[in-house]
């Protein structure tokens, strides 16, 4: 019995090498080298993640927000939801006037809602604006991109109209 058990772990590791062989070896029947399907390349970090915040950016382009219409499913349940994204400028929760000579940039959006004298501060980056308990009928929403010191981006203010309908309710 222990022969068997240790014949089969033998078998079980040549099989393993040769598999790990045969991944690793070059092919030398494919032909000429432009005839093999090229792999796409790979991103770099930077080309996904965007530059490294140890080193200043000289000459940064400016921010840019893009802000989508309402989600019509957060809608037809009474609930308002606006997927944004920022462009050369990381959204995060630093405030005050040394935030502004950060490099890359931060800021973060104020939030208004029906021309109400009050705004509120979104330094969270999760890409959606999420209202609730408005009532049924037309609303605005104003969304400015600002710095770390509340000062809004030149031409970076978006405004969304829509209209919250007579929203389904879930029962309990």
């Amino acid at each position: 019995m222990k022969r068997l058990a240790l014949l089969l772990v033998t078998v079980a590791m040549v099989a393993g090498v040769v598999v790990v062989l045969a991944q690793t070896s070059i092919r030398t029947d494919a032909g000429p080298a432009s005839q093999i399907a090229a792999e796409p390349a790979l991103q770099s970090a930077k080309q996904v993640r965007g530059v490294t915040p140890y080193i200043e950016i000289k000459n940064e382009p400016p921010p840019k927000l893009i802000v989508d219409q309402p989600l019509p499913e957060g809608l037809a349940l009474g609930v308002v939801w606006i997927q944004y994204r920022v462009e050369n400028l990381r959204i995060v929760p630093v405030f005050g006037e040394s935030a502004t000579k950060v490099s890359p940039r931060v800021g973060h959006l104020h939030i208004t809602v029906d021309d109400l004298p009050w705004w509120w501060a979104d330094a969270s980056d999760n890409n959606t604006i999420d209202i609730a308990g408005l009532p049924v009928g037309q609303h605005k929403v104003r969304i400015e991109l600002v710095n770390g010191n509340h000062q809004i981006v030149p031409g970076q203010t978006k405004t969304v109209t829509f209209t919250l309908p007579v929203a389904l309710r879930h029962e309990q």
